[in-house]
């Protein structure tokens, strides 16, 4: 169940586990001599521009051929479930991200196969691989990079090294890793985030979200993550508060209906005109 933040005792519980998630990034120097290591051993990208490919229906196998075409071009970081797609067999990427808990630890079965082929996927094409400080991603491969995934969101940091001041949203990690990392321009693709239009409540007020992604559809039954409608709604509303922290005219929104407001956006058919034109 996500923390209902519209009740006081939500209200609460969010105020002491950002209390706690400082004081145990505060007191674990190694952790932070770790990530100040990392980082400053890691070279700087030679291309300009990078492509975030997030895990929303937008993103297709049209959007996949014409980059791939133009691949020499970009750096592109996946993250999640993105080896699931069939145009992925094809449009390798560069960085894969992962930081669901569940990617390292669960007891379902379904999952843990999943977790295998996400495994098998960055070992097959030398992926560099990213994941949050824990050696329980030693599971995957050794990290190329790990960031801090603690969050304090008093703050606005998206400084990798630091805790996030903004939610737990791993679309959002991976562009905070291309920030880091200097790219020039970063395209976001796939970032729909369409999840107040694809909420409905059923005949015994269950919630049931609509689950699109690049890699399939299912309609789940998320009456056990959320209260209720509103809880539904303000949990996601906070997502996209969070988000204006990363305003940055580096990055360009790819998609015709993302609800995403913080970033210019370009759509769809402009952005493969640009990849065609693209030459240098």
């Amino acid at each position: 169940m996500f923390t209902n933040t519209l009740s006081f005792k939500g209200k609460i519980r969010v105020v002491l586990s950002e209390f706690k998630s400082l004081i145990l990034n505060t007191f674990n120097i190694k952790k932070r001599l770790f990530l100040y290591k990392n980082w400053k051993n890691i070279k700087k990208p030679k291309k300009k521009f990078a492509i975030v490919i997030g895990g929303g229906p937008s993103f297709n196998s049209k959007i996949a051929s014409n980059i791939f075409f133009k691949r020499k071009y970009f750096d592109i970081i996946a993250i999640n479930y993105y080896c699931l797609n069939k145009f992925s067999i094809k449009l390798i990427p560069d960085y894969y991200l992962l930081s669901d808990p569940e990617q390292v630890q669960t007891e379902k079965i379904k999952v843990k196969k999943i977790n295998q082929i996400i495994k098998k996927y960055i070992i097959k094409h030398k992926i560099k691989f990213i994941s949050p400080y824990d050696k329980r991603w030693g599971f995957y491969t050794k990290p190329y990079l790990q960031f801090n995934d603690s969050q304090n969101l008093i703050t606005n940091n998206i400084d990798p090294r630091k805790p996030r001041g903004y939610r737990s949203n791993t679309g959002m990690k991976a562009i905070a890793m291309m920030l880091a990392l200097g790219y020039k321009k970063i395209f976001i693709l796939g970032f729909d985030y369409d999840y107040p239009r694809k909420i409905t409540i059923n005949s015994k007020n269950k919630l049931i979200l609509e689950e699109n992604h690049h890699y399939g559809v299912k309609y789940v039954d998320v009456s056990n993550d959320f209260y209720s409608i509103a809880h539904a709604l303000n949990w996601w509303a906070l997502d996209f508060w969070s988000m204006r922290k990363f305003k940055s005219k580096k990055i360009i929104n790819v998609t015709n209906k993302s609800m995403i407001d913080v970033f210019r956006r370009i759509s769809q058919e402009n952005f493969i005109k640009k990849l065609k034109k693209h030459n240098s």
